[in-house]
This record gives structure tokens, C-alpha cells and sequence, in this order.
């Protein structure tokens, strides 16, 4: 009786999974939704909307890519709805690292397990930045003046972010202690710097023209020098083992057919070949970066296992046990 039962059960089993990829035999076969989770206008925003302009310039796509912008918490409000959504290939992420902060500060309420990476495409290296009416020529110079003056000088910051890791990975290896405070975004922290209410902050890569005279670069965070600023030294080279870039990355429900999840990875691939998107990395100074895959999954496990080092310091200096 067993044998028959097992005999019955590997007969359906074709059936089964043979329904499955019929299922997706004309995928896709209505619009797919990408949803970015800030305010339309930023950096997620403007590469979803060229990206999509471009898939629909040069008929990538055979449905409509629809881009949604759901705000707030960070990113995690959206990435739980696309968690929570049918894994059916209609739905994806696009969030850079910022994600794998709240994974490592508890932030995020539900495990990276489940969502499902699709590819990464984009990097954007981040760099120090202080106002040109700061005496600082180098950044040996702030170094220096920081640890003559401890606690006296002030960073814009978003608290908890990206950059509030690596400002903690920066001040433990040079042995400075640096005020931050909270601005947000890059356009904020500009502000204040401008105002005079603080004497530095990191900086996308996209202000080293956007600042103009205003602002002086003196150190870089990516691994290597950037073309938009050769004379502009990494911390790699200064023995300040601190790299920081936004990565920006696609993700999808954790049950997403693999079909599916390769489908939309190449498609990002034909994207990102097209001129359009080219030239909105030169524009942006953020730089093409394919990765899927086992790769993809590899550096994600390695850039959370880096978040996840200096949790413990972000926690404490948000007075977080």
C-alpha cells in the first residue's frame, strides 16, 4: 500500500512542478511593480525612473515596469510590504546597504532570509567632506586638530545610517572623538556645514561637483581612488582599514521563482548596458557594478558580517543597550 502511495506521489510530482513553470511559461504577463522605499526625488528614486525610461525607451520589458515609492522607517516599512507580498514575480526591492544597518541594529523586525537577492548594480563610494572655510588641508590635519581638541568638533550625520558606521570605524582607528549630528541626507548635512553648525560630513560622490568651492574633499571611503577626484586619498592608503559605498541592490519575496529572479536580473543587466543608464552614473559619479548570483550573496554576506562588527558601537552611541 506504501509503495503504491509512494508510486502515486512521484507520478504527481511532474505534474506538480510541471504546472509551476507553465505557470510562468508567458511571464510576465502583467505589469511588475519596483518599489523604492524613500521619497521620490532621491538617489533610489532617480535611478529606478531613468532605469524604467530606459527599459521602456529601448522595449526591454513587454509589460510596464511601475515604479512605487513607499516612505519610511528607514526603508524597512517598505521592505516588509514586499516581504509580506505574493511571491510571484511581480514584485520587487530596489534599497541599498542602508538595509543591512537595520539588520545589524534590529531595526529591520524580520530576517534577511526573507527576501530573496536578485542582483546588485550600482555603487556609489562615499567620502569626508568639510566646508573650504575649515583650516583643514588634509585629513592628517583634521586628525590632528581632533585629537588636540577632543569632543570640540561636529559632523552631519544620519544616526544609525551608513555613515554613522563608518564615522565610528573611523574615529576607533585614528583615536578621535567626533560630535555627530542628525541632518539626514547629504543636502542637509551641506546645509549645516554651510550654516556653520558643524565642521564636517560624508558625502556622495555626486557633490564633489554639486559643492563646487564650497566644500573640500579629504578622504576617500571607496576601495580605490575615483576618477571624479584622483588627488583625493583612501583611507585605505592612510592604514585606516574603512571602506563605505552604497550598493545598491534588487531584492524579492524570499519565494520568488528562480525563474523569475533570473528573468529580472537580466533584464537590470540590458538596463544598465543601455547609454541612458551609463550616462546617469557618470552624472551621479556612482559607478555600474553587476554582481548576482552566488557573488551577489557572497558580498552581502560579507558587507552585513561588517555592519554587524560595529552594531555594537552605533547601538551605544545612540544610548541603545
Amino acid at each position: 500500500m506504501k509503495l503504491m502511495r509512494l508510486a502515486a506521489f512521484a507520478a504527481a510530482l511532474p505534474i506538480v512542478f510541471g504546472a509551476a513553470s507553465a505557470a510562468l511559461a508567458d511571464y510576465p504577463e502583467k505589469p511588475i511593480k519596483l518599489i523604492i522605499p524613500y521619497r521620490a526625488g532621491g538617489g533610489s528614486d532617480s535611478l529606478a525612473r531613468t532605469m524604467q525610461a530606459a527599459i521602456e525607451k529601448h522595449k526591454l520589458l513587454p509589460v510596464p515596469l511601475v515604479v512605487t515609492n513607499i516612505d519610511g522607517a528607514g526603508g524597512a516599512i517598505a521592505a516588509r510590504r514586499v516581504k509580506d507580498t505574493k511571491p510571484d514575480g511581480y514584485t520587487f526591492l530596489q534599497i541599498h546597504n542602508g538595509l543591512f544597518s537595520m539588520v545589524a541594529t534590529n531595526k529591520l523586525g524580520f530576517d534577511l532570509s526573507e527576501l530573496k537577492p536578485v542582483a546588485m548594480t550600482t555603487q556609489s563610494c562615499i567620502y569626508v567632506a568639510v566646508p573650504s572655510t575649515m583650516p583643514w588641508k588634509s585629513f592628517e590635519d583634521l586628525v590632528a586638530d581632533a585629537k588636540a581638541n577632543p569632543g570640540k568638533f561636529k559632523a552631519s550625520d544620519n544616526i544609525g545610517g551608513i555613515t554613522h558606521f563608518s564615522w565610528l570605524q573611523i574615529m576607533k582607528a585614528t583615536g578621535t572623538e567626533i560630535g555627530m549630528v542628525q541632518a539626514g541626507g547629504t543636502a542637509k548635512r551641506f546645509a549645516q556645514m554651510k550654516g556653520g553648525h558643524t565642521h564636517m560630513a560624508q558625502m556622495s560622490p555626486g557633490w564633489i561637483k554639486r559643492g563646487g568651492d564650497e566644500l573640500r574633499g579629504l578622504l576617500w571611503l571607496g576601495p580605490e581612488r575615483d576618477p571624479a577626484a584622483p588627488d583625493m586619498p583612501t583611507a585605505l592608503e592612510k592604514g585606516i582599514d574603512v571602506t563605505s559605498c552604497l550598493n545598491r541592490r534588487f531584492w524579492a519575496p524570499k519565494d520568488t521563482p528562480q525563474e523569475a529572479v533570473d528573468y529580472f536580473a537580466n533584464l537590470l543587466k540590458q538596463a544598465m548596458a543601455t547609454e541612458e543608464m551609463k550616462a546617469y552614473h557618470k552624472k551621479t559619479g556612482s559607478h555600474i557594478v553587476i554582481k548576482t548570483g552566488a557573488e551577489n550573496e557572497k558580498a552581502i554576506e560579507k558587507e552585513v558580517a561588517g555592519f554587524r562588527a560595529v552594531a555594537p558601537m552605533v547601538l551605544k552611541a545612540m544610548g541603545i543597550n
